[in-house]
């Protein structure tokens, strides 16, 4: 008997199941962003977060027009990297989604597309830093040996860290899990079916064939993110009299490069868990014939792990969205003055 190759059911909008319905809803990247927006100028609003910025560094007038000339470029260069990344993720979906037929086709770059963007922004944003943003100090400000962590948010990298780990892991270990047929690409999952002696059936899925292109780009995405957060932190202050100022710029610099990394991530790994749970989830199998039809039933053994995966992928999806709306804010970039120069403990240690 030839291989069976099953495409998981459109979902039924009008079955009358809300749970189906949501999930329908929920995989619109728009409604995703919408949501996110919502979100997003909640945090922005917020009277905690507007106390937070009031808070902190201020420049005298003086040194206004050395710190805009330095760190403006950079702040601009993020906020359009995250612009980046949402115009043509929602792009890609659109093309893709409704003014192509990809059937058959295997489209890696649908899962790529995020993390190759934010390693293009940070590729920019690095070279921004070695050259408009390393400029010889007017006077020199003796400080320790910096690294990359020196100026980079601990929560953000962690969040950075975990969202590109999970992709890692998620891209090898579905890669394990999937086949081809003959010298075709690894773009199938076998589920077997229970108690009968026919093939198993092969559903479209996330492996090989779209996760090696994802880890290249993670490899590409880390190693620029890697520089560019050494570049900002190693680089000489230009005077003693705005350390503490520059500080804060690296921190915001550092901070945004985080999250652009996080939200690039969660995009590709929201699109595998979605791919692995409409492959992993099927439960019936019917073959049509002259005298009827037969149903059967699989199972695949993961199958409820990516069932959790498919609900939590809209979740991963609105958090990117979120990061990066937050990430824009840094275009309307204008550094606080006329107002001495305030001294904290936590400035002083990330020299």
């Amino acid at each position: 008997m030839p291989a069976i190759i099953a495409s998981p059911p459109a979902p039924d909008l009008w079955s009358g199941d809300p749970a189906q319905l949501l999930g329908a809803v929920l995989s619109m990247p728009w409604v995703s962003l919408i949501l996110a927006a919502i979100i997003a100028v909640g945090i922005v609003a917020s009277p905690r977060r507007r106390a937070r910025q009031e808070s902190g560094a201020r420049l005298p007038a003086t040194a206004t027009g050395g710190i805009v000339a330095r760190y403006a470029p950079e702040h601009r260069m993020l906020g359009i990297s995250a612009i980046a990344v949402i115009a043509v993720f929602l792009a890609e979906n659109l093309i893709t989604g409704y003014a192509l037929n990809l059937n058959g086709v295997v489209s890696w770059w649908r899962y790529a597309a995020p993390v190759f963007t934010a390693s293009i922004g940070i590729g920019v944003l690095l070279v921004l830093i070695a050259t408009r943003g390393s400029s010889r100090p007017e006077r020199p400000a003796l400080s320790s040996r910096r690294t990359w962590l020196t100026f980079s948010p601990r929560i953000g990298s962690l969040g950075a860290v975990t969202a590109l780990l999970s992709l890692i892991a998620t891209s090898v270990a579905a890669g394990m899990a999937s086949s081809r047929i003959g010298d075709g690409p690894y773009v199938y999952l076998e589920i077997g079916v229970s108690n009968e002696s026919i093939d198993p059936i092969r559903p479209w899925f996330y492996g090989w064939a779209y996760g090696i292109p994802v880890l290249i780009c993670t490899a590409v995405l880390v190693a620029v993110t890697a520089a560019a957060l050494h570049a900002n932190a190693a680089r000489a202050f230009l005077h003693p009299e705005i350390v503490i100022a520059e500080q804060r710029e690296r921190r915001d610099i550092a901070k945004g490069v985080t999250r652009i990394v996080t939200s690039g991530a969660l995009l590709a790994l929201a699109g595998a868990w979605r791919f692995i749970a409409e492959a992993g989830t099927l439960t019936g199998l019917t073959i049509q014939s002259d005298g009827g039809s037969e149903s059967y039933e699989v199972f695949w053994r993961y199958g409820e792990i990516a069932a959790i995966g498919g609900w939590l992928a809209p979740a991963l999806e609105i958090t990117a969205f979120v990061l990066l709306l937050l990430v824009t804010a840094q275009l309307g970039y204008g550094p606080l003055s006329d107002a001495p120069v305030e001294s904290t403990a936590d400035a002083e240690a990330a020299r």
